[in-house]
C-alpha cells in the first residue's frame, strides 16, 4: 500500500512514462575474448531512441546463467574493457570482464546521454571546478523541465527497458536479475527498482547519500541531472529505498554532496527509516551499507555484493508482508528538510 503510494508519487515527480512497444533488438557485432564473448547490440527504449548495450556471454554456457545488469555514470566502456586502465592498458581484469569470467551473464547499457550516446561538449567551463553547472547533463535537464519532462525520468525508463531486454534474452535468469548502478547511475537504478519488481536485488555503488545532504551543503559536485523538482517536499532517498523492501539492497561507499565517502555508521543513521521498513517485514539482513575495503579491487567488492544479494527463503511471503505494511514514517514526521530545488 505505502509502497504503491511512494511509487505513484515518484512517478509523478519524475514525469515517468512506461513503454511497452517492441524492443526491436539489433545485433551489431560479436567480439571474442578469453573465456567469453561480447555481443554489441542496441534496442529501442521508446520510438526513435536506441540504447546501446554490451552483452558478456560466458563460454561455458549453462541452460540458465546468473544475470547482472550494469550501469555506470561514465558509460559501459569505462568498466567493460578486458583490462583496466586507458585503452585496456592495466594489468588487472576489468570489472565486467571479471564478472563474465566468474560465469555471470552481464548486460551493460548506456542510457541516453551517457557513454556512446553522449554528444561531444564544446564548453570549456564543463572541465573546470564545479563544471557540472555548465555541462551537457545540466543543460538537457533544464531543457526537459521547460517542456514538463525529466531527463532523469527518461534515464530511469532506459533502465527499465534494459530489464525488458534481459527478460527476453536467451540464457538469462529472468527470475533472479541483479542490477548494479555506479555513481549517479545508482540513482537511475534505485528509482527503476521502485517501479519494476523484476529487479530482484540491487547494488548502489557510490550513490548520493540523500537529497537533504545537498540541500544542507553550501556547495556540491552534483549536476542538475540528479535533481527532481520538489522532491524534498515529499520524499528523500531513504524513503524511496524503503519502497524496495524486502528485496536485497546494498549501498557501497555512499557519497556526500562533495562526492566524498560517508562512513557506514553515519549512513545507517540517515537510512533509519529504510532499516525499519526492512525489519518490519522480516528482511533486516537484506538491507546493507558498506564502505569499500582497502586493497580489495572493485570487481571483488561487487562480487561480494552479488553473493549477499540473493533473495532469502520465503521471498514471496516477505513481499506480501511488505506490501501490507503501513508507512515506515511516523505520521507528522518530515522525510526531508522541506527545501526544494529550483
Amino acid at each position: 500500500m505505502w509502497q504503491r503510494e511512494t511509487r505513484e508519487r515518484l512517478s509523478s515527480l519524475l514525469r515517468y512514462q512506461s513503454q511497452t512497444h517492441p524492443l526491436g533488438v539489433r545485433h551489431l557485432v560479436t567480439v571474442p575474448r578469453e573465456g567469453y564473448q561480447v555481443k554489441k547490440i542496441e534496442f529501442l527504449s521508446e520510438p526513435g531512441i536506441y540504447i546501446p548495450g554490451w552483452v558478456f556471454v560466458p563460454a561455458r554456457r549453462k541452460e540458465m546463467l546468473p544475470t547482472v545488469l550494469y550501469f555506470s555514470e561514465d558509460g559501459m566502456q569505462s568498466d567493460g574493457m578486458e583490462f583496466e586502465g586507458a585503452e585496456g592498458s592495466g594489468i588487472q581484469h576489468g570489472v565486467l570482464d571479471e564478472l563474465a569470467r566468474k560465469g555471470y551473464l552481464v548486460v551493460a547499457a548506456d542510457v541516453r546521454g551517457i557513454g556512446e550516446t553522449r554528444p561531444s561538449s564544446n564548453s570549456s567551463l564543463s572541465s573546470e571546478s564545479f563544471g557540472q553547472l555548465f555541462n551537457f547533463d545540466t543543460a538537457m535537464s533544464y531543457a526537459g523541465w521547460s517542456m514538463n519532462q525529466s531527463l532523469l525520468g527518461m534515464r530511469v525508463l532506459d533502465v527499465v527497458r534494459s530489464v525488458d531486454y534481459v527478460m527476453e534474452r536467451e540464457g538469462a535468469d529472468a527470475n533472479n536479475v541483479h542490477v548494479i548502478g555506479k555513481g549517479t547511475a545508482a540513482l537511475w537504478c534505485l528509482y527503476a527498482a521502485v517501479f519494476d519488481e523484476r529487479i530482484r536485488s540491487l547494488t548502489c555503488d557510490q550513490c548520493l547519500l540523500s537529497y537533504r545532504s545537498i540541500a544542507e551543503s553550501d556547495r556540491y559536485l552534483y549536476g542538475a541531472d540528479v535533481f527532481i523538482p520538489d522532491i524534498l517536499l515529499h520524499l528523500d532517498l531513504p524513503e524511496i529505498a524503503a519502497a524496495i523492501a524486502p528485496r536485497p539492497l546494498k549501498f557501497l561507499a555512499p557519497q556526500d554532496a562533495m562526492k566524498k565517502t560517508v562512513d557506514s555508521t553515519r549512513a545507517y543513521e540517515v537510512y533509519r527509516s529504510t532499516r525499519e521498513a526492512y525489519e518490519a517485514c522480516g528482511a533486516a539482513m537484506n538491507f546493507q551499507i558498506e564502505n569499500r575495503t582497502t586493497g580489495e579491487n572493485e570487481a571483488t567488492q561487487l562480487l561480494g555484493a552479488l553473493r549477499d544479494g540473493r533473495p532469502s527463503e520465503g521471498y514471496q511471503h516477505l513481499v506480501n508482508v511488505a506490501s501490507s505494511m503501513p508507512s515506515p514514517m511516523v505520521p507528522g514526521d518530515e522525510p526531508s528538510s522541506g527545501r526544494k530545488f529550483k
